[in-house]
């Protein structure tokens, strides 16, 4: 998951982290504040509001709840 991409994306839409939570129906703005810091997990329902609250396009929708990270390996010589 893109957290860096999601929080941009949420301050170019005008949504601070509170109204989200207010859109999402959570008691305060802790909660949704954990799901950017990454400490929540995410499931498809509430990746699928995220994306209606923001009008987030496919392409968005795909890069911030989809995207595959590949990390470089080193190999050790013994």
């Amino acid at each position: 998951m893109n957290l860096y991409l999601l929080s941009q994306i949420r301050e170019e839409k005008g949504f601070t982290q509170e109204g989200m939570s207010q859109k999402l129906n959570y008691k305060s703005k802790g909660s949704y504040c954990l799901i950017e810091n990454g400490k929540s997990k995410i499931t498809v329902e509430l990746a699928l509001s995220i994306k209606s609250i923001l009008d987030l396009t496919e392409e968005e929708f795909k890069k911030i709840f989809f995207i595959n990270e590949v990390q470089e390996n080193q190999t050790l010589k013994i």
